[in-house]
């Protein structure tokens, strides 16, 4: 068993001093909210080939925030990458319009430019930049993220514990990878799908007729490193960094609120670097931390009360051509 000090130290600060490394590909409108709000105990490295979101992206970098004008593939070289008229649905990919045309606003991906871009891989990038422990890594990049994601077999093999992946349910590009044929690459690696945030578009024809969900379209998708995983990965580390990566991990599971998980990470990994006394502590730190909501005990007639104000709020959303849920996460 390795023990690194006493968890008697309170675990914010220690995450000051060895906070989470966030890996965000598609960097265009900055941070995610959910991401925003503990910025403080965050390195972030962000990557956006396309320089009109770059130069705002650099105007806004803090100390602990660097942004790169470059493009992510599975291996170096020139890249066709296609500018759209909305700058967020600017890809490698080309649009596909056959599709788009039956959904609202179609020229938004009108292409006003085609130019080619240099893209190096992941893994190649962060070894230049001296960067190898990453936790986490957001992909948001309009269709090549199952190529960024084979340009980063090291990470995912070594160091990574969560990925937060925009996935496709159809060809909004031509020929762009789908949500199972990532999911298939990722499995492998030891990732198990958390959870999903969907997005469904109405095609125009009906935009306004019955509710307002339409086709799934995309989702933001959420992975966690299988805890037996995880720990074969962290044996390999020192004792130092093995307890680092450990309590990285279980930050990351509060930041999307899945406290079950944080808690089975100490459960199976914890006695490997941890004592009784101090895995007690993170327990009790976990569960104290949940959300008050959380802990409402059930009570009669609680699921028929919920259930009520799901249909008020199906009934009060305003129509609209684009349904997307709220938040990824546990929430």
């Amino acid at each position: 068993m390795v023990i690194y000090g006493h968890i008697s130290i309170d675990v914010r600060e220690f995450l000051l001093r060895s906070p989470p490394d966030l890996i965000d590909v598609g960097a265009s409108g900055g941070i995610s909210p959910h991401w925003l709000q503990h910025s403080r105990h965050l390195r972030i490295i962000g990557f956006e080939p396309d320089a009109r979101a770059f130069e705002k992206l650099r105007s806004n970098q803090g100390h602990s925030t660097k942004y790169l004008n470059l493009g992510l593939h599975s291996s170096r070289g020139q890249v066709n990458f296609y500018l759209t008229r909305k700058q967020e649905g600017s890809s490698c990919f080309e649009p596909n319009r056959a599709m788009l045309e039956r959904f609202h606003k179609p020229e938004r991906f009108d292409i006003i430019k085609k130019i080619t871009i240099l893209c190096d891989t992941l893994d190649e990038v962060l070894r230049e930049e001296g960067l190898t422990d990453i936790d986490f890594i957001k992909l948001d990049t309009q269709g090549s993220e199952l190529a960024i994601l084979q340009g980063a077999s090291s990470l995912l093999t070594d160091y990574v514990f969560g990925l937060e992946i925009e996935v496709a349910f159809t060809e909004l590009y031509k020929g762009q990878p789908l949500f199972s044929d990532v999911d298939l690459f990722l499995r492998p690696f030891g990732f198990d799908l958390i959870d999903l945030r969907t997005v469904s578009w109405k095609r125009s024809v009906g935009a306004t007729v019955g509710n307002s969900k339409g086709q799934l379209m995309y989702a933001d998708a959420l992975y966690f490193r299988q805890p037996l995983v995880l720990r074969s990965a962290l044996e390999k580390m020192s004792g130092t960094l093995a307890l680092s990566k450990l309590l990285r991990a279980v930050s990351i599971c509060q930041i999307y609120g899945f406290y079950d998980y944080g808690l089975e990470l100490m459960d199976i990994i914890g006695p490997d670097v941890f004592d009784e006394g101090e895995i007690r502590h993170l327990r009790e730190r976990l569960r104290s931390e949940a959300p008050p909501a959380s802990r409402l005990p059930n009570f009669p007639g609680r699921e028929s009360l919920a259930e009520l104000f799901m249909r008020l709020s199906r009934w009060l959303t305003p129509r609209s051509h684009k349904v997307k849920q709220p938040r990824l996460g546990n929430f």
